[in-house]
C-alpha cells in the first residue's frame, strides 16, 4: 500500500473512532451584537460581553451588557431583548441605566415567572466594587417590575437554575474583597428561592459551601449528586487553583473539592447524558497557579494576575470526571483575545444553542488585557453531541 493511501486510511480510521465515541461539534459562529437583527432602540457600544439567554413563553430572551470597554463604567447599559423566531429578529423588552456599571445578567424561570438579575458595580475602571444584586420580574411583553435590591450587599449572583422543580442559586459574598487581599473572607453560597426575591440556604443554617474563590456553577447527575466548579484566581489562602467540587444528594451542604490546573472563568455547567460539562475560559498559557511559592501571597496573586492579563484567551468545553473530579478539554470554540461568558439553551436531546462573546473572531488575536480595551462582539453557535 502506498504511503498516501495508508495515511488516508489511518485518517479515516481515526475519524471513525472519534465519531464512535461521540464527537462534539459546533456550527459556524453568527454575530448577533452588533448586528442587523437588533431593534432600532438598541445602540451597542464597543464592549459587548456579559450575557445570558433563556427560552420563556415561546420566546428566546437575551440579556447583555454594553459599555465603552470591559471594565467598570458609568456609561454601561443593560438590554433585555426577546425573539419569537429564534433570534432572526429581536424586540425590545427593557433598557436599564443606573449611572454605574452593571454586570452578570441572569434569567430565572421560576414556576412560569421570569426573573432578571444583575449586580451594580462602581464607576472606577480600576476597581472591582460589587454593591447590590438587583432583581426584576416580567409581567408581560415589554413590561417589567421596578428593579429592587435583593439579598446582602457586596454579593454577586452568578447562576440561577431550576432542577426538579426547585430553584438553585450560586452567589459569592464579600466580593468587594476579591482583589484587595481579602479573598479568604469570600464565601461561596449555595441558595434557593421560592419567590425570586428572597434567598435561603439549600441546607438550612449552612449557606457557605466553600471559602475563597468567586464564580461558581453547578449541576446534578441522574442520581441527584451535585458537581460544581469554582473560579479562584485571587487565592483562598492555600492555592490559586480553581476547584472542582461534589456533594452527595443526601447532604448538598457538604462539599468535597479538588484543585484543577484549568482556570474556570465565567463557568457554565450542564448535564448531558448524565455527564457533567462546563463551558468556561481557556488559558493557553497553561496552569494559572505555577506553584512556585517563592513570593509572599499578596505578591504571588499579583504576579499570576499580571501574567494572565498578557496572554490571549479562548472558550472551551470541558468534561468533568465524576470519579476523580478531573477536567479535560473536549473542544475549543472559535474566539480571540477577550472571550468567554456563555449562555445556553437546549434545542433538543443532543443540541444546544450557545451565545458567547469574543474579540472579533476575524481580527487581531489580542492579549486579554488589550482585548478588554477593544471591541468585543456577541456570537451564537449550535453545539451538537454525536452518538
Amino acid at each position: 500500500m502506498k504511503t498516501g493511501a495508508r495515511m488516508l486510511m489511518v485518517g479515516c480510521l481515526l475519524l471513525a473512532a472519534a465519531l464512535a465515541v461521540g464527537a462534539v461539534t459546533y456550527s459556524p459562529l453568527v454575530q448577533v451584537v452588533p448586528g442587523p437583527t437588533l431593534p432600532p432602540q438598541v445602540t451597542p457600544k464597543s464592549s459587548n460581553n456579559n450575557l445570558d439567554i433563556i427560552r420563556f413563553d415561546n420566546r428566546l430572551f437575551l440579556g447583555f451588557r454594553t459599555g465603552p470597554f470591559h471594565f467598570a463604567s458609568p456609561y454601561t447599559v443593560m438590554y433585555i431583548l426577546s425573539s419569537a423566531d429564534e433570534g432572526k429578529t429581536w424586540e425590545m423588552e427593557s433598557k436599564i441605566e443606573i449611572g454605574a456599571d452593571m454586570r452578570e445578567p441572569r434569567f430565572l424561570d421560576l414556576n412560569g415567572r421570569l426573573f432578571f438579575y444583575f449586580f451594580e458595580a462602581g464607576k472606577n475602571p480600576l476597581s472591582f466594587t460589587p454593591r447590590h444584586v438587583w432583581a426584576m420580574e416580567r409581567f408581560s411583553k415589554g413590561s417589567w417590575s421596578q428593579k429592587q435590591t435583593v439579598y446582602e450587599p457586596a454579593c454577586v449572583l452568578w447562576r440561577a437554575k431550576v432542577r426538579n422543580g426547585k430553584a438553585y442559586v450560586s452567589m459569592y459574598c464579600g466580593a468587594d474583597k476579591e482583589y484587595v487581599g481579602g479573598n479568604d473572607a469570600i464565601g461561596i453560597r449555595f441558595l434557593t428561592t421560592v419567590d425570586g426575591f428572597h434567598f435561603e440556604p439549600v441546607t438550612p443554617g449552612k449557606p457557605v459551601v466553600s471559602t475563597g474563590g468567586s464564580e461558581m456553577d453547578f449541576d446534578f447527575d441522574a442520581a441527584g449528586d451535585l458537581y460544581a466548579v469554582i473560579r479562584n484566581e485571587a487565592g483562598d489562602g492555600k492555592s490559586w487553583q480553581s476547584k472542582v467540587c461534589t456533594a452527595p444528594v443526601k447532604d448538598l451542604g457538604t462539599w468535597t473539592c479538588a484543585p484543577s490546573d484549568f482556570k474556570f472563568d465565567s463557568p457554565l455547567a450542564f448535564t448531558h447524558n448524565d455527564n457533567i460539562y462546563v463551558i468556561a475560559r481557556l488559558n493557553p498559557d497553561g496552569p494559572y497557579d505555577k506553584q512556585a511559592r517563592w513570593m509572599p501571597d499578596s505578591s504571588e496573586s499579583l504576579y499570576y494576575l499580571a501574567r494572565y492579563w498578557w496572554t490571549p484567551k479562548r472558550t472551551a468545553l470541558y468534561q468533568i470526571d465524576k470519579a476523580t473530579l478531573k477536567a479535560k478539554v473536549v473542544l475549543e470554540f472559535p474566539g480571540r483575545g477577550d472571550t468567554a461568558f456563555p449562555g445556553l439553551v437546549s434545542l433538543g436531546p443532543d443540541q444546544y444553542l450557545m451565545y458567547n462573546y469574543s474579540s472579533d473572531i476575524n481580527g487581531r488575536d489580542h492579549v486579554w488585557m488589550t482585548g478588554q480595551l477593544h471591541d468585543t462582539n456577541i456570537y451564537s453557535t449550535v453545539i451538537t453531541f454525536g452518538e
